[in-house]
């Protein structure tokens, strides 16, 4: 599995959400993140408070129990309307039980709604400080998020976490290219696509399935070699160990740049600026 290094940071290219632990015990997603790490080099996994009430945080930290904490990198994310003095540390710290943890490698802003940005930056900030965090960063900011965000204090920002897909490619055509000259690293969630959002299935596309046939692989791993090839983290989620081979598959270059204009015609690219999806 290829690797980010980022600000000092090595990152698996590909990471997976703990979305299944919804509703509870998911045994089939607790083997697919063992799998994942253990098998393919993955470290970086994601959740957040709101998941099934911390659901997701408690099976995940649990999943997780005996792995070394310093070769993992954990992803979790505030709710906005914890994100104010009254509510933001107790909101971390319970985070972080539920997790079983010291600290969170990332953390994140889920939404901007009408949270006070400066209020936000000096609290990520001293959670820094107080080691309860390494890294903080937002999801689902726009352009002029940012911009806000960074007129707050917010330059440090690690990373900007948004719906990105083969479905969704709008962020390429200007938000992707102002993170990265900012340093700022983008995380795709979803990047399989979202039973929250709709969307063509890639399997009822004959032209694309035919070329991938061609080639050995499912749809999903170009999918998720797409976005990393687009300097994304990608982020994806299943409770199948098949699926999670097909998905974790090697795509080489030299299959990449045979399926990438077969993928771009079926699904171009937008060329013009398009609303930011948030799911």
């Amino acid at each position: 599995m290829k690797h980010i290094v980022f600000r000092n940071e090595t990152i698996s290219a590909v990471g997976m959400g703990t979305t299944g632990f919804w509703s509870g015990s998911n045994p089939g997603l607790c083997d697919c993140i063992r799998t994942a790490y253990d098998t393919y080099g993955m470290n970086l996994f994601d959740t957040a408070e709101m998941y099934g009430n911390g659901r997701c945080e408690t099976a995940l930290g649990k999943t997780l129990e005996g792995l070394p904490r310093d070769r993992l990198f954990l992803v979790d994310k505030i709710h906005p309307d914890h994100a104010e003095p009254a509510s933001f540390a107790r909101s971390l710290d319970y985070s972080l039980i539920r997790l079983n943890t010291d600290y969170i490698d990332l953390y994140l802003l889920h939404w901007r709604e009408n949270v006070d940005l400066p209020f936000l930056v000096d609290a990520m900030h001293e959670a820094q400080r107080q080691g309860k965090i390494r890294h903080w960063g937002v999801s689902n900011f726009t352009i002029e998020d940012m911009k806000d965000l960074f007129a707050a204090g917010g330059t440090d920002c690690f990373c900007d976490q948004i719906f990105y897909t083969l479905y969704e490619r709008g962020a390429e055509y200007d938000l992707v290219p102002f993170l990265k000259e900012h340093d700022i690293l983008p995380m795709s969630y979803s990047s399989l696509g979202s039973n929250y959002y709709s969307h063509p299935d890639v399997h009822n596309n004959r032209t694309i399935m035919n070329a991938c046939r061609e080639y050995g692989i499912a749809p999903e791993a170009y999918m998720l070699s797409m976005n990393v090839a687009a300097g994304f983290a990608a982020l994806f989620t299943t409770s199948s160990l098949s699926h999670l081979q097909d998905n974790l598959a090697e795509v080489s270059d030299e299959t990449c740049a045979a399926l990438k204009p077969v993928f771009d015609r079926e699904f171009p690219a937008p060329d013009h600026a398009v609303p930011l999806v948030k799911i």
